[in-house]
């Protein structure tokens, strides 16, 4: 249905990244994957979170706008042709 990354705080910042296959989507899965992955990043002694999403997801941005992310960076992969949307938890 879904899974997670949690990077470690480097230096104070730890990055959670909730995915979600799109036919488990709006059923709560995501909220439950995030909130596992804060409490990791949380633990791991993070002072805050950062996420990314790639910019042609319009369902993960709205998920982390609605968490409380902004975004503070965008940037494109060599070779690649679509954004990454770097965002910060407010």
């Amino acid at each position: 249905m879904g899974c997670s990354t949690v990077r470690p705080p480097a230096p104070d910042a730890a990055t959670v990244i909730a995915r979600v296959l799109p036919d488990c989507r709006r059923r709560s899965y995501g909220e439950q994957i995030y909130q596992r992955g804060l409490a990791r990043a949380r633990e791991l002694g993070a002072q805050a979170i950062e996420t990314v999403v790639l910019a042609s997801n319009d369902e993960g941005l709205r998920f982390a706008r609605q968490h409380g992310f902004v975004e503070i960076q965008r940037y494109v992969l060599p070779g690649d042709t679509i954004a990454f949307v770097g965002l910060r938890l407010a």
